[in-house]
């Protein structure tokens, strides 16, 4: 009852769809309230406006630039880059949609990654031309005109009755104002506007808000690329799900006899197929005591969707991006940069194949077909427990498989995921199937958990430190300022590493940045 009001100040975050998605549904779900919601966006493109848009009114900067014009993605082929530099990537992919080899060993799209591109950029187009048609009373046909002929000025977007009026950031606060004290804020007397931001409101006690009671339901998060050992985080690839860190959480809400069941929020594109299915059998032994559900967030593919497929029930967002059940191999031959270096290796080993994993040189007829084989007895483990955790046969899986990437709401159609929806509906699936009352109150518990001061303060003093030497140098800068679709990429080739050390990925084909 304190609150009064949600004020969005939407600049251009950087989410996911899945994400924007749940967002919107929040959004919506508060203004049931009665209270309400006003945006202001001093810029914008097509995602924050999306977001931007659940509100009642929703103002813009004037004289600033905003991009209405639909949406591309940007694909980069790296395979001449390399043989430029003297490497050759010797790629195995089981499945045709498996684009995450592509982009190593191929110069342009194939059939079938252009065909899922256009499908993902499609999905998109779908989804925000009926948002912004239905919110902003459109007709289709009309707001099609405005995205072919294209805004960059956000004069045009009021033009198009996109947004309620052009104001500057104070502006919108005095009107937040007269929505909070009516006349009395412009009577001349100086009323100051009381706001609490989303970091501060989150301190406060559950329990002063009526949340900190009744059953409790474990919320661990899952979040990175997959790899073995503990989570951690690498300036190029960004955060790391470790499966050791991933599977003491998972014990721990089944070893407390406190919670009663477990919710897993999946953000992920996957990596390593050995760690993913090391966390697949721990969600299996969970189960033996609680039901598990997944949540999945923007990206729950691959190894992301091996570690969710034998569980409970599956919820996914209409847009977040899962399947993908495919593997991916890689491995460098550097020979050739090696001789552009002037660099000679003398090997000497006690069996033929010693060095098969080197980059010295590339594999023999002999180990191509031994890597193969390798690469698709994995694919042919996944393909098989996707089939037992869904109830499909080997051959329907295939069919859905081959490493393509599927929308949530496509998935839905196909059988890979239960139902489409956000936490909240997480909650009600898993409520059930603990047998908890629908309108019984409950608690998330949420896991990893909160640190302690001390060690929240030497965590925050250690990663300051991390990235204040990681800033300063040369590399970590040229990192920054390449474009996104390059750093995705470059992240991509980062992940192969694990092939070297036996791991072979269950990795989310290369999947543009959507814009």
């Amino acid at each position: 009852e304190r609150i009064r009001g949600l004020y969005l100040d939407v600049s251009n975050p950087d989410l996911g769809w899945g994400k924007a998605q749940e967002l919107r549904h929040l959004i919506h779900d508060f203004k049931e309230s009665g209270k309400f919601v006003t945006a202001f966006m001093q810029t914008c493109n097509e995602g924050s406006y999306y977001i931007a848009l659940s509100a009642d009114e929703l103002y813009l900067q004037p004289h600033s630039f905003v991009e209405f014009n639909g949406f591309a993605a940007e694909i980069p082929f790296l395979k001449g880059t390399f043989n430029k530099l003297g490497m050759e990537p010797q790629v195995e992919n089981i499945g045709k949609y498996k684009s995450a080899g592509d982009i190593l060993k191929r110069t342009s799209m194939s059939p079938a990654h252009r065909e899922v591109t256009e499908a993902l950029l499609n999905s998109h187009y779908e989804e925000f031309v009926q948002a912004v048609c239905g919110r902003r009373g459109l007709e289709r046909s009309e707001f099609e005109d405005v995205l072919r002929e294209g805004i960059y000025r956000s004069e045009g977007a009021l033009e198009h009755k996109l947004v309620d009026n052009l104001e500057y950031k104070t502006a919108v606060r005095n009107l937040l104002k007269e929505k909070v004290y009516g006349g009395e804020a412009t009577d001349g007397k100086d009323r100051e506007l009381r706001m609490i931001s989303v970091s501060r409101y989150a301190r406060v006690p559950a329990d002063e808000v009526g949340l900190g009671r009744g059953e409790k339901i474990a919320l661990i998060y899952a979040v990175g690329n997959i790899v073995s050992g503990q989570n951690d985080y690498n300036p190029l690839m960004g955060r790391n799900m470790g499966s050791s860190s991933i599977v003491s959480l998972l014990r721990e809400a089944k070893d407390n006899e406190d919670i009663k069941a477990v919710v897993l929020r999946v953000d992920s594109p996957g990596g390593s197929a050995l760690a993913s299915d090391v966390m697949w059998a721990e969600i299996e032994k969970v189960q033996e005591e609680k039901p598990v559900v997944i949540s999945m967030s923007d990206v729950a593919a691959s190894g992301g969707y091996w570690i969710s497929m034998g569980s409970d029930a599956i919820v996914a967002h209409p847009l977040t991006l899962t399947g993908s059940i495919g593997v991916v191999g890689a491995i460098f031959d550097l020979s050739g940069t090696y001789d552009k270096l002037g660099m000679n290796w003398e090997i000497v080993k006690t069996s033929e194949h010693a060095d098969m994993m080197t980059d010295k040189r590339p594999m023999t007829d002999e180990e191509w077909e031994t890597f193969r084989e390798n690469t698709r007895a994995i694919y042919e483990t996944f393909v098989q427990k996707v089939a037992d955790g869904r109830n499909k046969t080997r051959d329907a899986v295939h069919e859905i498989a081959q490493g393509r990437v599927w929308t949530g709401e496509q998935a839905l159609e196909i059988g890979l995921v239960d139902s489409l929806g956000g936490l909240d509906a997480a909650l009600t699936i898993v409520k059930r199937k603990a047998e908890i009352a629908a309108d019984a109150k409950t608690q998330w518990v949420v896991f990893p958990k909160p640190k302690g001061f001390f060690q929240s303060l030497m965590e925050r003093f250690n990663v300051r430190v991390v990235r204040h030497f990681a800033e300063k140098s040369q590399e970590w800068k040229i990192i920054q300022k390449l474009p996104k679709e390059t750093r995705k990429a470059l992240k991509q080739i980062a992940v192969t590493s694990l092939v070297s050390r036996g791991e072979f990925l269950a990795i989310e084909p290369y999947v543009p940045v959507i814009r």
